[in-house]
């Protein structure tokens, strides 16, 4: 980066605003270039070359006091309660979340500062090319709608994400059946059974998790956070204002501890999958696990996503798109004249193989 002529810095690396050399107009983060830019002149700087995310040690009292992000602002939505950061040189007119316009100032909260960061790889431009691809795969969506749906200007965010590193132990008692049939009864009272073999074993198993993600964001929940696809966090980089020069942040909603108890149950649930797949069983009855976790580091990263919305036939739909990837998370409407013809068609061909049935069989 040019710093005499691009950048003001004080003491801290992230209090910094971006201005273009040519026009003296802001920058932002151009994903296309990787590269600073400016939106009126087209002029691009690069960025300054910052390292990998590193991982911090895992502790339940890491996240104590107040810590500074420096350069930005948080600003919280009265609609959705939503808390956003942006640089501090920059101005927001509505929630990149809900859209709404009733955004007030809002002072900087406890909790910590992000140490690493994803940056957008989809750039505002082929967002509209997205979208329209993840329409023709919906089948039952009015023919109409590509043309007719008013479309809000898609908004950058960065959502918050806690990534954890754990190697798990766990001693297990399973209980577990097996079926098995018989043939009971005789004559016309001769019939088969199903019955169950009950078995207890115990053992011990072990695993490493390597950046296991949770959702710390009021937009974006753990369910849809899979559905985008997650994200290559083992990519991030430290975090650095620049990246989020022309976008928005969101402060994190769920604290450390409590990403760090859902992350437990996740490594549980995998290893009760481990564990009962072990066994030939038909049936669990229970499975008793005692686990203990060691080696355990933390990230607190950034990842981007753009937020749309668009109306149609008087009805408010809401997308998400992984801004790494790619990925649509999102409502659209059914067409109730395809969803009424494909009802015909299955009446259809189940009315045939009756008739063929009452025909050959009757």
């Amino acid at each position: 980066m040019q710093q005499d002529n691009v950048q003001t810095q004080d003491e801290s690396l992230n209090s910094q605003i971006f201005k273009c050399p040519g026009c003296g107009n802001f920058l932002y983060y151009d994903p296309e270039s990787k590269k600073m830019k400016c939106d009126y002149c087209n002029t691009t700087v690069d960025t300054e070359e910052v390292g990998l995310a590193q991982e911090l040690p895992y502790n339940e009292g890491v996240e104590q006091g107040f810590v500074k992000w420096g350069g930005v602002k948080s600003v919280k939505c009265k609609s959705c309660g939503a808390i956003s950061v942006l640089p501090d040189y920059e101005v927001v007119s509505s929630c990149p979340f809900c859209n709404a316009s009733n955004i007030v100032d809002t002072d900087e909260i406890d909790g910590l500062q992000p140490n690493g960061i994803l940056p957008f790889k989809i750039t505002k431009e082929h967002v509209p090319i997205v979208y329209e691809n993840w329409l023709k795969s919906k089948k039952l969506a009015p023919n109409k709608l590509k043309k007719e749906a008013k479309r809000q200007p898609a908004r950058g965010v960065y959502v918050p994400l806690f990534t954890f590193d754990s190697t798990a132990d766990c001693d297990y008692t399973i209980r577990y059946g097996q079926h098995y049939t018989v043939t009971v009864g005789s004559g016309k009272n001769r019939r088969t059974e199903t019955r169950t073999r009950w078995y207890t074993a115990s053992g011990h198993v072990n695993d490493f998790f390597n950046d296991l993600q949770v959702e710390a964001s009021k937009s974006i929940t753990q369910k849809n956070l899979r559905k985008l696809g997650g994200f290559d966090t083992d990519n991030s980089l430290e975090y650095h204002q620049q990246f989020i020069s022309g976008y928005s942040a969101e402060r994190y909603d769920k604290s450390l501890d409590e990403s760090w108890s859902e992350a437990k149950s996740l490594i549980k649930a995998s290893l009760r999958q481990q564990i009962v797949s072990r066994y030939r069983a038909d049936v669990v009855d229970y499975v008793n696990m005692n686990c203990t976790y060691s080696d355990r580091t933390y990230k607190y990263v950034l990842v981007p996503v753009w937020i749309f919305n668009y109306h149609y036939a008087k009805k408010n739909f809401e997308c998400i798109v992984n801004g790494r990837s790619g990925r649509v998370v999102g409502k659209y409407p059914k067409s109730s004249v395809k969803i009424g013809a494909i009802a015909l068609s299955v009446l259809a061909v189940a009315g045939v193989l009756i008739w063929l049935f009452v025909k050959y069989f009757v």
